[in-house]
């Protein structure tokens, strides 16, 4: 039996931690999900729950093909904030 997902092509998108390219992320994730794309989209948990938090209920949560992960980020709480500053993210990453 196969996947209902079978024929759909699958876009896994995966943005850089810092908050400026996650929107960008999305807006392309969106994109190819209205070209037939099953669309993955991972953030790291922090900036997973930033986004519902600021965006509020996103129209793509729920839609058939479009599902959202988070993974763990990692960081200490004290090193949260260091993914809005690139040099700090990549200290905190190294």
């Amino acid at each position: 039996m196969g996947s209902k997902y079978e024929h759909k092509p699958h876009a896994v998108c995966v943005p850089a931690p810092a908050k400026v390219h996650i929107i960008p992320m999305m807006q392309l994730a969106k994109l190819l999900h209205a070209r037939g794309f099953h669309i993955t989209f991972v953030n790291s948990e922090y900036n997973h729950k930033r986004l519902l938090k600021s965006r509020g209920p996103d129209p793509s949560m729920g839609v058939h093909g479009f599902v959202f992960e988070s993974i763990l980020d990692g960081l200490l709480p004290i090193e949260i904030e260091a993914t809005q500053s690139v040099p700090d993210l990549c200290y905190y990453t190294r």
